[in-house]
């Protein structure tokens, strides 16, 4: 990666991620989130925000 593209994607707004379910689904979604930016170069020097919310109620009750 070249320098330019990394000043570029440090000037670009944050990455933002919301993940909200039950603990293992919101590990899991986590995980595969870390190796989707591990194997793309163009992620490299990126800002990412992860919003994380565990509940463990079914769907249903959150409303």
């Amino acid at each position: 990666m070249t320098t330019l593209a990394r000043v570029i994607n440090r000037l670009r707004r944050p990455l933002r991620i919301r993940l909200v379910g039950p603990a293992d689904q919101t590990a899991a979604a986590l995980h595969g989130l870390a190796h989707m930016v591990n194997r793309r170069p163009d992620m490299a020097d990126r800002r990412i925000r992860i919003d994380l919310t565990i509940r463990e109620k079914p769907m249903q009750e959150w409303r």
